[in-house]
């Protein structure tokens, strides 16, 4: 049975805001991983420290075997460091793409092709590096929107969910263009296009909400 695609959620990141003392919580499935509570505060900003504390101590940053920026989670390497955990530093406060009503997301990844005199006749091939791109149809209310951020350079979050159910595709990007349209008869319009803005700590995911 098929989504009814109008029901999809495409939100962007808006301003860097400090948070904290923020409580987590523990996930039942896997061993010492713990995400915010909040699910507001779930994109933290990837150039700001996290510090996180159990019972008012904090953890010692050795403890922390990774933290996934993107969704707000963070696995200890220890089952020492347990609830009450809460985490501080900075998140990103996503809002709905005003206007929006088309999308489209394309993950891709290089073939590289390392066919050697061991071929049996067949082309053999290697993942190489991976993009993802977006573009978002909207219409356009006349206001500034993404055309600070193609000048200044900086990326922003992008998060789509599709049919508003299930996974969402969450990453930073850069605003490759955005171009207005209009006629006579119809609504202002507007095309953004986006390329994927690779980060070691948060580039892009599908993950829960």
């Amino acid at each position: 049975m098929g989504v009814a695609s109008y029901k999809t959620v495409v939100r962007k990141g808006g301003t860097v805001t400090v948070m904290t003392s923020e409580a987590m919580t523990t996930n039942s499935t896997v061993a010492n991983t713990f995400r915010i509570t909040d699910g507001t505060k779930r994109v933290w900003a990837r150039t700001v420290a996290l510090t996180f504390r159990t019972a008012g101590t904090t953890v010692s940053s050795t403890a922390v075997t990774s933290t996934d920026k993107l969704f707000g989670t963070v696995v200890f390497n220890s089952s020492a460091v347990a609830a009450p955990i809460t985490v501080a530093g900075s998140y990103i406060p996503l809002a709905i793409v005003a206007g929006g009503n088309s999308y489209s997301i394309n993950q891709s990844a290089e073939m590289l092709d390392d066919t050697d005199f061991s071929s049996t006749n067949y082309r053999t091939r290697a993942v190489g590096l991976k993009d993802v791109s977006v573009a978002i149809g909207k219409f356009d209310s006349l206001e500034s929107d993404f055309f600070p951020l193609i000048n200044s350079g900086n990326s922003v979050v992008i998060d789509i969910q599709p049919g508003g159910v299930g996974s969402i595709g969450r990453g930073w990007f850069l605003v490759e263009s955005q171009g207005r349209a209009g006629d006579v008869g119809g609504l202002e319009a507007a095309d953004l296009s986006f390329q994927l803005d690779e980060d070691p700590n948060a580039a892009f995911k599908w993950g829960s909400s």
